[in-house]
């Protein structure tokens, strides 16, 4: 197979195949990460495997391999082996289940390697807009894909969907460039983009708006993160709230619940808490509620824009 390079989360990537969301790059840089491909028939075993959450049947299993790579396998089905050295990521899978990697690759499987190399990711979609950079965050269902889409479709420039990969930048945090794509329901697709037949996202039951056209990002440095913005629902007859600064004991027990890779917090070591703890008292968190009804979006969208 041959690889092409691209860029995502601050990483330069040579892969066999294409990453959904990630930037190609036309330059002959040297990789900091290369993807590769493997048969099914080497399939590597691992003696410590657990399953992650442990009571989800359809949840995968973490375990070391032998040579100190680190393996996610979803049943005998696919599987992820990040190399002991960071910079490789191999998947064995049949040609069959491929079309599943990419998916899986530029969500758990980055955002492994990204914990590995000490990078500290959050799980949410972040936005450029009107000269602030935030994050949206939130459960599960909260709607961070949908008022992203919904900014971007106002004028906001999207750095990333999914994963906020965030490096200290002086006395704060930058944000990598990341997946140019949003996540959406049929129905968001529908109202937001115009349009319920975009690409399907293999895996995952969304579809993909691909905004890669509107700002590149490649060769334009990471922005800094001004604000979190933790989303919860109102009821029906409120509008948009924004409250005042979450206090640190707060902050801090969100921002955990909301570390990417979702549910590994079994991995979550001492260094990265202390990440965590430096973000929650240099950016500024925010309770965000909204009822969940399309005619209050452009509310959402006002209530962002500072």
């Amino acid at each position: 197979m041959t690889l092409r390079l691209c860029q995502l989360y601050g990483l330069t990537i040579a892969s066999p195949f294409p990453l959904p969301g990630a930037r190609p790059l036309a330059t002959t840089a040297t990789p900091d990460v290369t993807i590769a491909w493997e048969p099914e028939t080497a399939w590597r075993d691992v003696a410590d495997s657990r399953q992650i959450p442990p009571h989800d049947p359809n949840a995968p299993h973490l375990g070391n391999t032998a040579d100190g790579g680190l393996s996610i396998a979803w049943r005998r089905e696919l599987q992820l082996v990040l190399a002991e050295s960071h910079d490789r990521i191999t998947v064995v899978c049949t040609r069959a289940k491929l079309e599943f990697a990419p998916t899986v690759l530029v969500g758990i499987g980055l955002g492994l390697l990204l914990h590995r190399r000490g990078i500290v990711c959050l799980h949410g979609s972040v936005i450029a807009l009107n000269g602030r950079t935030f994050a949206l965050l939130g459960d599960s269902g909260t709607g961070k894909s949908t008022a992203a889409a919904a900014l971007v479709a106002h004028g906001g420039t999207l750095i990333s969907d999914d994963i906020a990969a965030l490096r200290p930048d002086g006395d704060g945090f930058a944000v990598a460039w990341g997946c140019a794509n949003v996540r959406l329901g049929p129905v968001a697709s529908a109202r937001i983009v115009g349009t319920d037949q975009l690409a399907t996202v293999p895996w995952l039951d969304k579809l993909m708006w691909d905004v890669s056209g509107n700002d590149s990002g490649a060769d334009r440095p990471p922005p800094r993160l001004d604000a979190l913005y933790l989303l919860g629902p109102a009821a029906d007859a409120d509008g948009v709230t924004v409250g005042a600064p979450i206090a640190l004991a707060r902050a801090l027990p969100r921002l955990v619940e909301s570390w990417y890779p979702q549910h590994f917090t079994p991995l979550l070591t001492q260094p990265r808490l202390d990440a965590l703890r430096t973000i929650a008292e240099r950016v500024p968190m925010f309770d965000l509620s909204y009822p969940r009804r399309w005619d209050i979006l452009p509310q959402l969208i006002a209530a962002l824009r500072g």
